[in-house]
């Protein structure tokens, strides 16, 4: 599990400010910066510059695979050309973080080879493939440094503030494989999630989902939390806003991700005091307590909510199943 280098709240705030921020160049200058939560998940990292750095190389080295490799050899657009992306993203991942695993215990400094994030480089390889990358690259930093501004800021504040020091509590003991797998998890959910869609025509909730799905299958109150806070950010969203406001293509993923950032931060923290601080949802997850309902809140809203709990679903089966199988033949084989 990727460990952040400042507070779950600070994490959080970044993750919003990212996307407003990221809004707003996109308007002003139609760039896109790789996603509007890059840009948050990059400025968390400005203390280690190596993530930063490992993770633009990454992201090039896929457009190369994907734009200069593979497009000689099949034609690939659109979705099938994103999916593409975020697998060869993936691979460069694990790669980095077998590398740095590697290296790291000779300096700790080479961790931050692994890079940052799941899907980060897949989705900056998308946008370099849209727009150049050289543009690309400089949409990233520039609302990157900005929002290392506010960060900073604000985690200052938080360090000189009269509270209680903040940690992000460890996973629950139960979860749906080994938590260790989670990069390989998120692979296969990729995999399935692309095999679910063209052989059943229903979307996921997003690439990732299933595989954090899946993790938290036997905690059915986790489950049913992020699936009400799903559907409280599709009725904002699509019958309180989208009514009212010109929200379509990048905007109206942004402003899912914010309505259900809000949603389920004020969902988590209501729960927390109902219970004493008994019940911890997505206990010991930061960002996909914010993202997952967001994610299923978009697909919900382009294809219905009954194909898109049957792709979670059958994503989330697939990823749990798999793992699993995959946990036993690394115990029968004495890795794991």
């Amino acid at each position: 599990m990727h460990e952040y280098l400042v507070r779950p709240e600070v994490v959080r705030v970044a993750l919003v400010v990212g996307v407003v921020i990221s809004m707003l160049f996109y308007e002003r200058v139609q760039l896109t910066t790789g996603g509007a939560i890059v840009p948050a998940y990059l400025a968390l990292h400005l203390a280690a510059p190596l993530f930063i750095v490992t993770t633009i190389v990454g992201a090039y080295l896929t457009y190369v695979v994907v734009n200069v490799v593979l497009a000689r050899r099949a034609i690939l657009y659109g979705r099938r050309k994103f999916e593409i992306e975020v697998l060869v993203g993936l691979g460069v991942i694990m790669v980095a973080t077998i590398v740095a695993g590697r290296l790291g215990a000779l300096d700790p400094i080479l961790f931050g080879l692994a890079g940052i994030g799941f899907l980060v480089p897949g989705i900056l390889a998308h946008d370099m493939a849209r727009q150049r990358p050289g543009r690309t690259v400089l949409a990233v930093l520039a609302t990157t440094a900005v929002l290392g501004v506010v960060v900073f800021v604000y985690d200052s504040l938080l360090a000189i503030a009269p509270l209680s020091p903040s940690t992000v509590p460890v996973l629950a003991s139960v979860a749906g494989y080994d938590r260790d797998l989670l990069l390989v998890g998120v692979a296969v959910s990729v995999l399935i999630g692309m095999l679910v869609f063209a052989h059943v025509g229903v979307r996921s909730g997003g690439f990732i989902t299933g595989a954090y799905l899946a993790l938290l299958a036997p905690r059915w109150l986790d489950v049913l939390f992020t699936l009400v806070v799903a559907v409280a950010t599709w009725a904002v969203v699509v019958h309180l806003l989208m009514p009212r406001l010109l929200i379509f293509g990048r905007r109206k993923l942004s402003t899912m991700v914010l309505v259900g950032a809000i949603l389920a931060w004020s969902g988590e923290l209501l729960v927390a005091w109902a219970t004493g601080g008994d019940v911890l949802v997505w206990r010991g997850l930061t960002i996909m307590t914010l993202m997952a309902p967001a994610l299923l809140a978009n697909d919900a809203q382009r294809q219905g909510w009954e194909k898109t709990v049957w792709g979670a679903g059958l994503t989330a089966l697939g990823v749990y199943g798999t793992m699993n199988l995959v946990s036993a033949g690394l115990k029968a084989l004495g890795v794991a």
